[in-house]
């Protein structure tokens, strides 16, 4: 395909003295009626690598039965094995953490051998203290502890138990390291989802190209640490706020998730995926996390090279081809995800300063990804068009 824009294109109106016509905010871009032909270079656009980090629940309300038999942990665990296996998924990687964690990220089980104490470093080098004097020299240690115990410091919840790496390679050791967990904590969700998005903050900053994003599964609202709503709501809008841009996709799993849909709304991801524990658990969360990786996915592209000459971020132009032969359209750009209109079509940069990859706003998403049979190119030799 061929795509153009007319002269002096950022002024949205292809006017060729530079000056911008009264009431005119670029849509024309928008509509696709610029059109000689000064695009050097069209190319099909490519989505960018997706990277998911996965924040597991394993409070012990995980063990409650299900619909069909079982308990929620092996119908979600089962569920993610699913995924994982999947021979179509396309240039995905993955990594796992769980919550809650003892204080200083060490497992539960190793916390659990050791409860009994009298001082701190009775409570050994896992870091599962301190210890809780009960009276008389005697205590527990506070990591031991399955409900109350839980760490509510965001480090303890910024490693991976798996690292972040491509599927199907590490799909085995996302398989073991789940069979090695089992619900036996509470739901300290404000730490957890901090932890969650510092970890993918780190990783997406040290792979840019990547669209990085964290997917918050569980199956209560908080429990312990920081259960204001309005706090953890923020915690996932500073992730989309932040550069590198992280999302947080929420799948809630049972009946007690009043506090989801403000966490995935704050993490620029709408509402939370909910899965019905009366029905088949496991097949709702896998179409689940495959929604996610077809979301994440349809609206993120990375940059093309040009062929010859380095690369103009002043000069690119994302285009839509609707399925069924209809008229290109030349989409406009904004300045951020901030920026981005109601309805109507925009695109941005990741980073306006250094940009890796074009973002297609919110409602412009949903049209693409709703017409299967349509394109998505980016034109480069052209002055940007703007809204």
């Amino acid at each position: 395909m061929s795509l153009s824009c007319g002269p002096n294109a950022r002024n949205g109106n292809g006017d060729d003295d530079g000056s911008t016509d009264a009431g005119s905010n670029g849509s024309n871009g928008s509509n696709g009626s610029n059109g000689s032909s000064c695009a050097t270079e069209s190319v099909k656009a490519e989505q960018t690598p997706l990277d998911i980090f996965v924040m597991l629940d394993q409070s012990s309300s995980m063990s409650d039965a299900v619909g069909g038999g079982g308990d929620k942990w092996d119908a979600v665990t089962a569920a993610l094995n699913a995924f994982v296996g999947q021979t179509t998924l396309m240039n995905v990687s993955m990594g796992i953490q769980y919550f809650g964690l003892p204080p200083g990220g060490g497992s539960a089980a190793m916390c659990s051998a050791i409860p009994i104490c009298s001082v701190d470093a009775d409570c050994g080098a896992a870091a599962c203290g301190p210890c809780v004097t009960v009276g008389s020299g005697f205590g527990f240690c506070q990591g031991g502890v399955a409900a109350g115990g839980d760490s509510c410091t965001t480090a303890d919840y910024a490693g991976a138990a798996v690292e972040i790496s491509p599927l199907p390679g590490v799909a085995s050791a996302i398989t073991a390291s789940m069979a090695a967990h089992s619900p036996s904590t509470g739901t300290p969700t404000s730490a957890a989802l901090a932890g969650a998005i510092s970890h993918a903050t780190t990783w997406a900053t040290a792979h840019a190209g990547d669209t990085v994003v964290v997917v918050f599964a569980t199956d209560g609202d908080p429990s312990g640490c920081d259960e204001d709503l309005g706090h953890i709501d923020a915690i996932a809008a500073a992730g989309v706020a932040g550069t590198p841009k992280i999302s947080t996709f929420v799948i809630g799993v049972g009946p007690s998730l009043s506090a989801l849909n403000g966490i995935a709304a704050g993490g620029g991801t709408g509402s939370a995926f909910i899965v019905d524990t009366g029905g088949n658990t496991n097949a709702q969360f896998l179409a689940a996390m495959n929604a996610i990786q077809h979301t994440a996915l349809g609206c993120t592209y990375a940059i093309p090279v040009p062929t010859t000459g380095t690369a103009d971020f002043g000069s690119v132009n994302v285009v839509y081809t609707p399925g069924g032969g209809g008229a290109p359209v030349t989409i406009p750009n904004v300045a951020s995800a901030a920026q981005c209109p109601a309805t109507g079509n925009a695109w941005y940069y990741d980073n306006p300063n250094a940009p890796t990859q074009i973002d297609l706003c919110a409602a412009t998403c949903t049209a693409v990804t709703a017409d299967t049979s349509g394109e998505v190119d980016i034109a480069l030799g052209c002055a940007t068009v703007l809204m």
